[in-house]
């Protein structure tokens, strides 16, 4: 006989759990992703989602580091190698990449190729690093449990970069 399914009781379970999960201290949580041989964090605020790889169109004229197009539910968004922005050499495409895509408030259809994603990570266990950041979109430095070292995205800060922004190829590049 099948177990009989009371709606109330799923609705009221469902609700103090939502209440539970917007009253958690989130500010600690952060996605963990690997871009070349760095380990990087990005508020999961600031992130929409992150995907596979779609097919991506090449743009003739532009930087090596700027992948092309791709077209993800309807939306064009301009897709970079951010391994290859740093200067850390070009991301070799395997089943692990991913798309790291910016949250919508952001107001730019961005998205960034990264080696891959390392699940969350709760920087309040992590010590903060001194160290001079190399570029403004780099929000902090820290290190986790295992001495391993995390740079703090500002996506921001990387978002409204000229640099960044310029996909053009320039003349002898």
């Amino acid at each position: 006989m099948a177990k009989k399914f009371n709606l109330r009781e799923f609705q009221i379970t469902l609700s103090q759990q939502l209440q539970a999960a917007a009253t958690r201290d989130n500010a600690g949580s952060r996605l963990g992703f690997r871009v070349g041989e760095a380990n990087w964090l990005v508020s999961l605020s600031d992130t929409e989602e992150v995907i596979p790889i779609p097919p991506i169109v090449k743009v003739p004229g532009s930087r090596r580091w700027f992948r092309g197009v791709a077209n993800i539910r309807g939306n064009l968004y301009a897709v970079s190698d951010f391994s290859d922005f740093m200067g850390q050499g070009v991301t070799p495409e395997h089943a692990d990449c991913r798309l790291l895509i910016p949250h919508h408030d952001f107001g730019v259809n961005a998205a960034l190729l990264v080696h891959r994603t390392l699940g969350l990570k709760n920087i309040n266990s992590y010590q903060e690093r001194e160290e001079v950041v190399a570029h403004p979109w780099m929000a902090r430095h820290y290190a986790d449990e295992a001495g391993n070292v995390w740079c703090d995205m500002d996506f921001g800060q990387l978002l409204g970069n000229a640099e960044f922004l310029m996909v053009e190829a320039q003349l002898g590049s």
